[in-house]
């Protein structure tokens, strides 16, 4: 239980970090300035005023989502195509918004307002950082599909990760663990072997693919019935996915012939006999 109130607590913290919160308090100062010039009667002030204040909310906007594909971005080993500079751009348009904010809102002097833009881009900088610029790579994987196949079956795994997160039962919890576990080993196996890409390209398309979508199915649908059956069906389902990923991830360290034909059809049969799939 203690760890499992750990890993809460630290996917809440995520959640915090991953919001430019200050960012967001710094934008209702404008908000304030838009609705003391339309008090006023002031259109044009009203205009500038409101214009800055959108420019604010959509950079701390931008550096949320930012920060959130920064996080994604650290997670993965097999990225074919890196994310747009969000948390660059975040912080050159608070930059630009500041020195028009000072300037034509708060009726600072040019220089002094051009120093309090530049102060803000740096200090934007400074406090959340930028973009993650390291790509990772493949190491000897040179064909472009397996590049594609590798980076969609981490993006599978991770999906499996983050449903896990959703499931309270930690017998099941441990499966999700055992079964991601065995697909990472598999992932670096043809990354380090990728002659090896061919013989498993059934297993990561049709296989971790399934697994992926029942899996996500549960995460989203368990708490909203109270179904003993349904937990019980699918710990047979998680036990059978876990006990076949080990069996191939064992055939292929040993260069045999992944054998899914009959595996994908026996859990396709008990996923439907079960109601999951």
């Amino acid at each position: 239980m203690p760890v499992k109130y750990r890993e809460k607590a630290q996917l809440k913290i995520i959640k915090i970090q991953s919001t430019a919160w200050l960012l967001y308090v710094y934008s209702m100062f404008y908000l304030g300035a838009t609705f003391s010039q339309l008090a006023q009667g002031n259109l044009f002030g009203f205009l500038l005023s409101g214009g800055v204040f959108f420019g604010s909310l959509l950079s701390a906007a931008w550096m949320s989502k930012g920060l959130r594909n920064k996080f994604h971005f650290k997670q993965r080993k097999f990225i074919t195509r890196r994310p747009f500079p969000l948390m660059m751009l975040a912080s050159l348009t608070l930059g630009a918004c500041s020195f028009v904010g000072s300037w034509m809102v708060a009726g600072m002097g040019l220089l002094e307002s051009v120093a309090y833009g530049i102060g803000a881009t740096v200090g934007s900088i400074l406090w959340y950082g930028l973009d993650e610029v390291n790509t990772p790579t493949f190491s000897g994987v040179q064909d472009e599909d397996s590049k594609q196949i590798l980076a969609m079956s981490e993006q599978s795994i991770v999906n499996i990760e983050q449903s896990n997160q959703h499931i309270a039962n930690q017998e099941l919890s441990n499966y999700l663990t055992r079964i991601v576990k065995t697909s990472r080993e598999v992932i670096n196996t043809l990354v380090n072997h990728p002659e090896k890409i061919p013989q498993a390209r059934r297993f990561l398309h049709s296989y971790l693919g399934a697994t992926e979508d029942v899996i996500k199915r549960y995460a989203e649908t368990h708490q909203l019935v109270d179904n003993n059956d349904l937990e019980h069906n699918f710990k047979q389902v998680l036990h059978n996915i876990d006990q076949v990923f080990n069996e191939q991830n064992q055939k292929l360290l040993e260069n045999k012939v992944f054998d899914l034909d009959v595996d994908i059809e026996v859990l396709n049969t008990l996923l439907e006999k079960q109601g999951i799939n």
